[in-house]
């Protein structure tokens, strides 16, 4: 490697310069061969491991090739595109990029770490690696880079690939893995977004009004005694429609107490409609309609089965609601980890939330030692065109699937190996299954799910087998969700009057960015570089001071979590800026609206009050 790389590898991306350096001697480059071409710039030929001799770059005229590619994607990239180069070569057709689009930033990705360091033993990186790139990222031999995968989710700015042709023949495995992973995370941040987007606010709102039901009611992790379920069979009774194949089968299990019937979601009006009582209901859907899922729980005035309900949930339902109350944390609910922050074991205490309330009741049951913990009408999928059960009818949602739909669907194998139809929000769930099946290790798990989708570490048994080889005794049910709610409240009123010292010194923040801004614009208009730079620096001072108030950080962050985490991202890109007038321009901008959102938020909040709400017990 040239010392010029060296020394710049050093100074811009340590990590691979320190790779490089341990490993150097061992990279083997027998199957690559550096040819002057035609034209005189140098070009590779990489011998591939079925003995096939690939051009890197064109023997004849490899500036010229450069010329072409990048050509072939102007029309594709603007102003603010950021571009990301899957392939380096000899970095030609980088260099030409930079020619046409001097404004852009971009990212460099390597997969065969090989040819990376033969480029950097011909060609200084100077040429290749400018102000504007924002990342290098290089494969070894023994780690695939995962890196580039944050810069995708992260970047608010649109991404273009530019992939160098030849590398479409060097490893086609490798380049269609690196598009399904590319894909893939892009679609989750996707879904991810929308659902921050939907709840955010109503995460926030939920745990201030359902607070006073946390305080008074026990927490299923923390206050019943486990003995009821440790050892003991349980079943979690989704809504699929496939459930209709089980529910005989359930009234069966139910009547002879043979397992626990923890009913999920929309489930319980099946139940209701075959007369199948369940053990628990169990919610945790912080929308506004959420109660409407136990409407016709309510108008059969069913009032002895307890409720099982995540303290973010839709404040609504518990207020509908008369009959017993069970709760859990869940990682969303900012004002118990707030106010009950050092009665909480992080680890043990919390719920994640997750895609769907059958993904956290599985949780709950694996954190109580349930065993075996049975999946029924977990169809993940669509059967006969539905997407619920019989017996499952809303206003606001269609429990059968319509046409435009249904060709909008994906395919899934099912616990039969066959293909069925499926959505992407189906297949989140199915593998937060998955992941937390692959955690709790040592526990029975069972899908009871004819027709459903098949799931990783959750086998397929039809009931009826289940029910002859698993569920061989009655067990002892008693009334366990009686228990005292356990929490010291004695410390919550320090912990408000922390909040209120909090919201005030947030108040003066938002005073001293105002002057700041107006000092980063004064200085930028005069162009006076060291007064912009002491401004810059002292809004650094402030920013850090922000994250770390505890209103912010506990409360309106969290309230307005989109825009914190667009600004974040803006912030982590805007640290690569080199000119500071640029960079000053760019916080202005953007901190300005921000704080617009800040103020709106802190007006939502006082609203809902933290207070008035805690002044009703």
């Amino acid at each position: 490697m040239l010392i010029e790389n060296t020394l710049l590898l050093r100074e811009r991306f340590p990590d691979i310069r320190h790779y490089f350096r341990d490993n150097e001697d061992g990279v083997g480059r027998n199957h690559i061969t550096v040819l002057d071409s035609k034209a005189g710039p140098k070009t590779i030929r990489y011998e591939t491991g079925e003995n096939k001799q690939l051009m890197i770059h064109s023997l004849y005229d490899p500036i010229r090739e450069a010329d072409r590619i990048i050509s072939s994607h102007k029309g594709k990239i603007g102003k603010d595109t950021h571009v990301f180069f899957y392939g380096i070569g000899m970095g030609y057709h980088i260099e030409k990029f930079q020619e046409l689009f001097p404004g852009n930033s971009y990212s460099v990705y390597e997969p065969v770490q090989e040819i990376f360091l033969t480029m950097t033993e011909q060609r200084q990186l100077k040429q290749i690696i400018t102000a504007n790139t924002r990342n290098l990222y290089v494969d070894t031999h023994d780690t695939e880079s995962n890196g580039y995968l944050e810069e995708f989710v992260t970047n608010n700015r649109n991404i273009y690939v530019i992939t160098l042709p030849s590398y479409n023949n060097i490893d086609k495995e490798k380049i269609l893995h690196f598009h399904k992973k590319l894909k893939k995370g892009i679609l989750d941040q996707h879904m991810a977004l929308n659902t921050n987007a939907k709840f955010q606010k109503l995460w926030v709102k939920n745990s201030i009004l359902n607070f006073n039901t946390v305080l008074n009611t026990p927490n299923i992790l923390k206050d019943i005694n486990r003995t009821h379920f440790s050892g003991k069979p349980a079943i979690i009774v989704s809504a699929g429609p496939s459930l209709a194949e089980d529910i005989q089968h359930l009234k069966y299990i139910k009547d002879n107490n043979l397992a626990y019937i923890f009913s999920v979601g929309s489930a319980i009006n099946s139940l209701i409609e075959y007369n199948v009582i369940p053990d628990a209901v169990c919610t945790y859907d912080p929308g506004e309609q959420n109660y409407l899922v136990f409407k016709k729980m309510i108008e059969h005035n069913i009032t002895d089965i307890p409720m099982l309900f995540g303290s973010s949930v839709g404040y609504e339902t518990l207020t509908r609601y008369k009959g017993p109350k069970v709760h859990f944390i869940t990682t969303q609910d900012r004002t118990s980890l707030y106010l009950l922050n050092n009665q909480l074991d992080l680890k043990q205490d919390l719920i994640f939330d997750s895609p769907s309330i059958a993904v956290m009741t599985f949780q709950v049951l694996n954190k109580l030692g349930a065993d075996p913990i049975i999946f029924s009408g977990q169809n993940l999928g669509y059967l006969h065109e539905r997407r619920y059960s019989e017996g499952i009818e809303y206003d606001f949602i269609q429990s059968t699937v319509g046409e435009e739909e249904l060709e909008r669907s994906i395919t899934t194998e099912d616990v039969y190996g066959n293909q069925i139809k499926t959505n992407l929000g189906f297949i989140n769930m199915r593998e937060s299954i998955e992941i937390f099946a692959s955690k709790y290790t040592g526990g029975t798990f069972i899908n009871t799910t004819k027709g459903g989708a098949a799931i990783k570490g959750v086998p397929f048994q039809p009931i009826e087998k289940v029910i002859e080889e698993n569920l061989l005794q009655t067990i002892e049910k008693s009334n366990w969700w009686e228990y005292e709610n356990n929490y010291d409240q004695s410390g919550i009123e320090r912990q408000l009057e922390d909040l209120k010292k909090g919201k005030l010194e947030f108040q003066d923040l938002t005073k001293g960015f105002k002057k700041v801004l107006e000092s980063i614009s004064t200085s930028i208009k005069i162009r006076n570089k060291s007064s912009l730079i002491i401004a810059l620096n002292q809004f650094d001072t402030l920013y850090n001071q922000q994250l770390e108030n505890g209103y912010y950080s506990n409360f309106l962050s969290f309230y307005i979590r989109i825009h914190v985490e667009y600004l974040g991202n803006e912030i982590k890109s805007l640290n690569q800026e080199r000119d500071v007038f640029t960079k000053g321009e760019e916080i202005v901008r953007l901190f300005s609206g921000f704080m617009e959102e800040c103020k709106q938020g802190w007006i939502d909040l006082d609203i809902i009050s933290l207070e008035t709400i805690l002044s009703r017990k």
